[in-house]
């Protein structure tokens, strides 16, 4: 296709060609700018060539995006439809991953991009059905781009076909795409999963030297672990891979927010005083310096609210089912096994919050928050009274360092459950950071005096009420009250180091 000119745009070069079309440097004369313009070869525009073409072409001119290439502009020439979009200057991440591994926290935060560009999409009910490398340019100030809609589609319109084709390159398409079935936006996360795999370890998730072998690797087989091909990975990648290249579309993310997030969470780890440390994690402590105990999470949020739900909607019979035996799993250490099973309950009962509260404990354990965060909401949202996930809600929001969506969801808490002594010790504490040690005072006065008439099954949360209660009458220079308070909690959490160092500095 010999061209001087499209439209009112002036041709400079060319970019690139592919089997549709070709890619032309161009310069729009009137904002003096260069640009790049798309157009469908003509032995390309049959009937559905022509039509993903216009698709393309609406769907991206009302986008506007960060990890999106932007389109200025979409029209026909003598026939020839054309795309007039943004010149990226920067490097087609092809070009990249043939060079070898990428740093993973570089990997995470180029696929963080795209997923969030994901997410505009799909919000528009656009699928891609093509991602690859050879569609996402890496800028020059390192913003990973999304380019090349040339096979996307409106996800409530008709199936578009190609010729004797199957749509998307054999290395990057999901299983439901290979099996030739109806797609949506979690073929997209399966692709984008296929994608993180290869930044991180230099080599395909489902290698084949031809597209038949590969075909057969993302149907019938798993990628090696992460491990075995690249030391210092973060805890955590592999399960959020695992989930992401799920056969089944049902257990993967439910949508590119959430395994958006998951991602970031690694990425930019954040908590109330710096990163968790792992010792909480391990014990499944769920704030530095508010320590509930383990066995304690398990019964108030596992167990005694396990069958406060509301009507069955789905197969709750086999939800219950799947999330008893996680529990097992959990009990057991099988900590991988229990999430698949929590997982399948949520399938069989998506109206059912308590395996989505469970699911989200783990993840909270393994220091993923953002991915808590997005299953405690859900959680909320089917049930807005449930105690165990409004509280762990507000941990997890302290822990994002939102303080003021903690204290929020802390006071439902209290509202749903006036024995919930946890929530009272947690808003107690994060007064007293917050400088409002008087009502934290109050707060926790309330909890103690609850406490005295309905002991908790736990007696050492009754020491950390104390503890905090103590904490709060020193920050209100009441020394001797905060004496008393703290060799009380002494008392009942005897091994408690904090508890001793502050006895002993506050009689220096």
């Amino acid at each position: 296709m010999d061209r001087t000119k499209i439209a009112d745009y002036e041709i400079l070069g060319t970019l690139g060609e592919g089997g549709m079309g070709i890619v032309y440097r161009a310069r729009d004369a009137t904002l003096d700018r260069e640009i790049a313009i798309k157009v469908i070869r003509p032995a390309a525009l049959g009937e559905n060539a022509a039509e993903r073409f216009i698709r393309e072409a609406k769907a991206c001119s009302r986008i506007n995006h960060p990890n999106i290439v932007t389109v200025y502009a979409a029209g026909e020439d003598g026939g020839t439809p054309y795309l007039a979009m943004e010149l990226l200057h920067g490097e087609n991440m092809r070009s990249i991953v043939k060079r070898g591994p990428v740093p993973w926290k570089e990997a995470v935060e180029w696929t963080a991009g795209i997923l969030d560009a994901l997410a505009r999409l799909h919000a528009e009910g656009i699928v891609h059905r093509d991602l690859k490398p050879e569609n996402i340019i890496v800028t020059d100030d390192g913003t990973a781009k999304l380019m090349d809609f040339g096979i996307a589609r409106m996800s409530a319109s008709g199936t578009l076909t190609v010729d004797g084709a199957t749509l998307g390159t054999a290395h990057y398409m999901s299983p439901e795409q290979v099996q030739g079935k109806k797609v949506d936006a979690r073929s997209d996360l399966f692709s984008i999963g296929s994608l993180l795999y290869e930044l991180i370890t230099g080599e395909a998730a489902f290698p084949g030297e031809h597209p038949l072998a590969a075909m057969y690797s993302i149907t019938n087989e798993s990628p090696k672990a992460l491990e075995d091909t690249v030391a210092g990975l973060p805890d955590g990648i592999q399960e959020i891979l695992n989930r992401a290249l799920e056969k089944d579309p049902d257990a993967r993310y439910p949508d590119a927010g959430t395994f958006r997030d998951a991602l970031l969470a690694i990425a930019r780890p954040a908590g109330p005083e710096g990163e968790m440390h792992a010792a909480a994690r391990r014990s499944r402590k769920l704030l530095a310096g508010v320590v509930i105990s383990a066995a304690l999470v398990v019964a108030a949020v596992i167990i005694v609210f396990a069958f406060r739900s509301r009507e069955p909607k789905g197969d709750r019979q086999l939800a219950m089912r799947h999330n008893q035996r996680a529990q097992e799993y959990e009990d057991a250490g099988k900590t991988s096994e229990a999430e698949i099973e929590y997982g399948k309950a949520i399938i069989a009962d998506r109206r059912w919050e308590v395996p989505l509260n469970n699911l989200a404990m783990i993840a909270m354990g393994k220091g993923n928050l953002a991915e808590a965060d997005s299953l405690l909401r859900r959680a909320v949202s089917i049930k807005p009274d449930y105690v165990g996930a409004l509280y762990n809600l507000g941990t997890v929001r302290w822990a994002l360092r939102d303080s003021t969506g903690a204290e929020d969801r802390y006071r439902k808490a209290i509202r749903a459950d006036s024995t919930f002594f946890e929530a009272y010790n947690n808003l107690g504490a994060l007064l007293i950071g917050r400088g409002r040690a008087a009502e934290a005072v109050a707060i926790l006065d309330i909890g103690l005096a609850k406490e005295r008439i309905t002991p908790s099954s736990a007696p050492e949360l009754q020491g950390y009420l104390l503890k905090n209660r103590g904490t709060a009458a020193s920050r209100l220079g009441r020394r001797e009250e905060a004496t008393a308070y703290w060799s009380k909690a002494l008392e009942i959490i005897p091994r408690n180091a904090e508890l001793v160092e502050l006895l002993r500095n506050n009689k220096l």
